[in-house]
C-alpha cells in the first residue's frame, strides 16, 4: 500500500529558499516513507504513534503525521540543517 504525501501550509512556507539538492533529498525520503511510513529503515518513531520522523540525508529531518484511514502522510515540519 502506498500513502499519498500532503504538505501542510507551514511546510510550504519552510521550503522557500531550499537548495535544489536538499529538495531532491527530501522528495526521495518522502517517496520512501510513503511506501511504508512505519518502516524503521526509513523513519523513526516518536512518543506519539501517529507522528514519525525521517532524515533526508545530510540536509535535515522531516516530521510527519500518518493518517492511516485516509492513507495520507501529512508533512508537518521540516528541519533543515543545511
Amino acid at each position: 500500500m502506498s500513502y499519498k504525501p500532503d504538505l501542510s501550509e507551514r511546510v510550504l512556507g519552510q521550503l522557500g529558499g531550499f537548495p535544489t539538492e536538499a529538495l531532491g533529498a527530501l522528495a526521495q525520503a518522502m517517496a520512501d516513507v510513503c511506501e511504508n511510513p512505519y518502516d524503521p529503515l526509513t523513519s523513526m518513531a516518536t512518543d506519539d504513534p501517529q507522528v514519525r520522523r525521517a532524515d533526508f540525508g545530510e540536509h535535515g529531518f522531516v516530521t510527519f503525521l500518518v493518517l492511516d484511514s485516509m492513507e495520507i502522510v501529512r508533512v508537518v515540519d521540516v528541519t533543515w540543517i543545511g
